[in-house]
């Protein structure tokens, strides 16, 4: 459906409805009203009726019950209804940019997939994070990713659009005692719009730059004398500053609560969107030398200099990629008012996710004539590092093609949760002392989720690949290839389902002691995770042979039981000022079903954090915020994909070498003779001749019928040519000296079957991913000012370090004979990473030993600083420019580290590590809004303008969006 479309359908949606709304209105006043029960509400429900303007002095996220935020002793940041409205925020991620520590676009993730593996469009050459990822829900709180969010307590893994939230609250830190999610830098729950019993309503319409278009409805009101409903819709046409990339979805949410008795309330809540982009690939290439598409190796280079071509807008990857995805969400809640003091909540829930994507997969590689490249598809291209001395790039032009493949991938998700609560509150002592009285209150939960994610991908063959003149700037385009011939066909190429199962008991005190002046929180919750995994990956060759599986496979995990901790004290000094302390765990269940080193699903990842801080709601709620202080420590967390980690032992229980026979490796690109450019070769000639002269290196011909050079490595003389091969590698600052491995990487079946040595157990076939930990620590702060009634001020500010504790962690390899496996080789790519053995190792013969480059660097992009500011004036009734007001906001951020990456470490020419840090960065918005009346009906027109400064720096590889507007028309029914 055309924009046009949506906007009419929108407009006419509005009228219905609104003529609804006044008929409702008129058949009311015509009608003798009957007195209105008063609605009980249930401790589980917290209201925004207390909100004023951006503050909020109440929560539901820290304790599931509706508690006064000044109380909580955790860090609990509300975003209302109108901040959302003021900053023109049209989606739950923008709703949340003005929030401290939260980054909404990353470029290093510690622990993100990379390579093959990567989860955002474009894959290496796209330089954004994981908060590319197409859920939406990807984003950073305190330095940690988050996997999901959550919508009224239950866990989604879709964003929404902002027309149906009420209003976003942040609770910081692991939080799995309610909520069991994982997201260990905090839970974003957001709160949806419910039914008034008061008709009412408004739509919008906005246009913008970028070919911006949007509508939206929002009515309420009765339909029974116990039931009322709300209505929530959107739709949005945008283009963007990057050629073909643009952005339509449309979004539909009813409500209706139901209140057959006093005390009871039945909600039913439904959302429903479907959402097309176009142009999501990537817009230039990595101008690193690739060895197969799509090479986690390109992480290294820079990008290619394209003359002639706008670099911050053109796209090479062309028109043709997409997403189309529908996300729903259907909930069925019940609370009830047992007794005084008893109070039910039973609520179920079904979300869902699924897209079908269309992607481009490409690298640069240097190809010789006479080759299976046409020629006309070939040309010289100056290769570039991230620095200019950077190690091991190409010097001069070198014959080059882009080979590129397609992906087609569609993915299914649905999260079903059911969720039922009891709280039990009573008083000690209430008519005692106030010193001695005591309100207490106690919560036990029950919690169950079932996670199904299934993913299914076509690609282009892993044996060919399509090619386009590396100089020839027209877009790719899906069919055809740069000469004009086909496109080589979509072949079968992953296939995965992963259920994951997660019950959980949980029970929370919170107690008011002292006057109140001291709150106590404690709680243990004890989960239950396990995992089905089935898997067919194929991945076939052209002519219909498999690369991979054979068959498909299945794993099923352990059971995971683990049990966290919560527990807080807030303490009042004075009714304006408190001091908090925290200690509070988490757990992630091994959603996406991953293998470790022996084989098995992973084990859930942990979580524990340490904080304290202090509170504060000074002269009558005009001056209110929280300063919070606090580590958080991460172990057991899957890192980086296993394209990543390829080169590490697998100790499963069928392990392909042979320690009964000698060690025998494949030296043909070792053979100092006919390889006279590896002059680690070269400087190796004596050894190579003295072992052929003992018979321990020698020619043999395989059973392919292949004749091949091999070393007996068990023979003295076999031994010492590999410890020089290695040792020079080392002197020649690891300059390329050939490949040692054939015909033993799992990864290129099949097996040689003259070679025998501990590299047949590696992960080159890339079904198992490392484990590390790390941590965040630091400070942060949000304060709202209010110095007069037409002022308001919202401030954050967040100081955070990161550091990996273990960048990786691996298993034992019981074979510690083979003192040349991969594990031990001098590549700067695997896993020495161009460092002494010594480093690497605590005992080379102790696998588990294995310290991981990156253990000690933060290996994340999450800023040291980084500070929001939004102030809104409000021009008084009486004043001439009454019906006005203003707002102007914007960001700060410190310098973010976008290299070294996990698994990523390019040397300089002097053998050191390559750092690349962006430079700070300053962004300014602003606001302007007039409100008047239009046929007695409230109405507005809003400017929001992004990027005053109209910045359009590149920040790492980033470039910033340029200066957006964006004007809102506004009616109230």
């Amino acid at each position: 459906m055309n924009s046009p479309k949506l906007l009419r359908l929108a407009c006419a949606v509005a009228g219905v409805f609104s003529a609804a709304v006044r008929a409702q209105t008129t058949t009311t006043a015509a009608t003798p009203a009957r007195p209105e029960e008063p609605v009980v509400l249930s401790p589980f429900t917290v209201t925004t009726d207390k909100d004023t303007g951006y503050r909020a002095t109440n929560s539901i996220s820290g304790t599931r019950l509706n508690t006064a935020i000044k109380d909580l002793p955790m860090p609990i940041e509300v975003i209302t209804e109108q901040f959302i409205r003021d900053t023109g925020s049209t989606d739950l991620r923008e709703s949340v940019r003005y929030s401290s520590g939260i980054l909404l676009q990353t470029q290093n993730d510690y622990s993100a997939p990379a390579g093959s593996f990567s989860t955002t469009p474009g894959k290496i050459n796209n330089p954004e994070g994981l908060t590319a990822s197409p859920d939406q829900t990807h984003m950073k709180i305190r330095g940690f990713q988050t996997a999901s969010v959550l919508r009224d307590g239950f866990r989604r893994q879709n964003a929404t659009d902002s027309i149906n939230v009420s209003r976003i609250e942040v609770a910081r830190g692991p939080a799995s005692l309610l909520y069991g999610v994982g997201n260990f830098g905090g839970v974003v729950n957001y709160l949806t719009k419910v039914p008034d019993t008061r008709p009412g309503g408004e739509v919008t319409f906005s246009v913008g730059g970028d070919d911006f278009k949007r509508g939206t409805l929002d009515t309420t009101g009765p339909v029974t004398g116990t039931t009322a409903y709300r209505l929530t819709a959107a739709v949005q046409d945008t283009g963007s500053p990057t050629d073909f990339n643009t952005e339509r979805h449309y979004f539909v949410s009813p409500v209706i609560t139901w209140r057959p008795f006093r005390g009871t309330e039945v909600l039913f809540d439904a959302e429903y969107g479907q959402q097309e982009m176009k142009g999501i690939s990537w817009q230039n290439l990595r101008a690193a030398v690739s060895g197969f598409v799509n090479d986690s190796a390109g992480y290294n280079g820079s990008f290619l200099a394209i003359p002639a071509k706008d670099v911050k807008t053109f796209r090479w990857s062309g028109p043709d990629t997409y997403r189309r995805s529908t996300a729903a969400n259907f909930a069925l809640k019940l609370t009830q008012k047992l007794t005084d003091h008893l109070h039910l909540l039973a609520g179920v829930n079904r979300s869902s996710f699924d897209f079908n994507q269309l992607d481009n997969l490409a690298a640069l590689r240097r190809v010789s004539s006479g080759g299976a490249v046409p020629a006309t598809l070939i040309a010289p291209i100056t290769y570039a590092g991230l620095v200019s001395n950077q190690a091991g790039v190409a010097v001069g032009p070198q014959n080059s093609t882009i080979s590129y493949q397609w992906e087609k991938h569609r993915q299914v998700n649905r999260h079903d949760q059911v969720r039922v609560e009891l709280n039990y509150a009573q008083a000690l002592f209430p008519d005692g002392s106030r010193w001695l009285r005591m309100n207490n209150s106690f919560l036990a939960g029950l919690n169950h989720t079932e996670d199904t994610q299934e993913d299914h991908t076509r690609q282009t063959p892993g044996n060919v690949a399509n090619y386009h003149n590396p100089t020839d700037y027209s877009y790719l385009r899906f069919g055809t290839q740069g000469d004009g011939s086909p496109d080589q066909p979509l072949v079968e190429w992953d296939n995965q389902k992963t259920v994951t199962s997660n019950p959980a008991f949980y029970g929370v005190y919170q107690g008011k002691l002292l006057n109140d002046r001291l709150t106590l929180i404690a709680g243990a919750r004890r989960d239950r995770s396990w995992n089905r995994v089935g898997i067919y990956n194929p991945e076939y060759n052209l002519n219909g042979t498999p690369r991979g599986d054979r068959a498909p496979r299945t794993a099923n995990s352990d059971t995971n039981r683990d049990t966290t901790y919560q527990w807080g004290a807030n303490f009042a000094v004075a009714r304006e000022l408190s001091f908090y302390v925290m200690r509070s765990e988490g757990v992630e269940p091994n959603y996406q079903g991953k293998l470790d080193f022996t084989g098995k699903p992973l084990q859930a990842a942990l979580a524990t954090n340490k904080e304290l801080g202090l509170k504060f709601d000074l002269l009558n709620g005009r001056i209110s915020g929280t300063l919070s202080r606090f580590q958080i420590t991460r172990t057991r967390s899957q890192v980086g994909s296993s394209s990543l980690v390829w080169f590490a032992p697998v100790v499963s229980g069928n392990l392909k070498f042979d320690p009964k026979k000698d060690i025998v490796y494949n030296v043909n690109e070792q053979n100092p003779l006919t390889n006279p450019g590896n002059k680690t070769a070269v400087d190796s000639l004596a050894q190579w001749n003295a072992a052929v002269a003992s018979g321990a290196i020698y020619q043999a011909t395989n059973a392919t019928g292949s004749r091949n050079w091999y070393v007996n490595a068990s023979k003295p003389t076999g031994a010492a040519f590999l410890d020089a091969i290695f040792a020079n590698a080392v002197k020649n600052n690891y300059a390329w000296w050939g490949w040692l491995y054939g015909g033993s990487d799992p990864g290129s079946l099949p097996f040689d079957n003259l070679v025998n040595n501990s590299t047949m157990d590696d992960n080159g076939a890339q079904k198992s991913v490392a484990t590390g930990s790390d941590r965040a620590s630091g400070w942060d702060t949000q304060i709202l000012l209010r110095p007069t009634e037409n002022l308001q001020v919202a401030l954050s500010w967040s100081h955070i370090t990161k550091v990996v504790l273990n960048a990786q962690a691996w298993a034992k390899y019981p074979h510690p004979q083979d003192r040349w496996a991969i594990w031990y080789a001098p590549y700067t790519f695997a896993a020495t990473a161009g460092r002494p053995l010594n480093q690497v190792y605590a005992s080379p013969e102790d696998t588990s030993t294995f310290t991981a480059f990156g253990t000690g660097l933060p290996l994340d992009d999450t800023p040291k600083n980084r500070g929001t500011f939004w102030i809104n004036y409000q021009f008084a009734k009486h004043a001439t420019l009454k019906g006005w007001s203003a707002g102007v906001g914007g960001f700060y951020e410190s310098g973010r580290v976008v290299y070294p990456a996990y698994g990523q470490n390019a040397l300089d020419a002097n053998g050191n590590s390559i750092t690349l840090v962006t430079p700070s960065r300053t962004t300014f918005n602003g606001m302007l809004r007039y409100g008047f009346k239009l046929r007695d009906h409230d109405s507005s027109v809003q400017l929001n303008v992004e990027n005053l400064t109209n910045d359009t720096k590149r920040y790492g590889f980033l470039y910033a969006t340029p200066r957006r507007w964006r004007l809102q028309f506004g009616y109230k029914l």
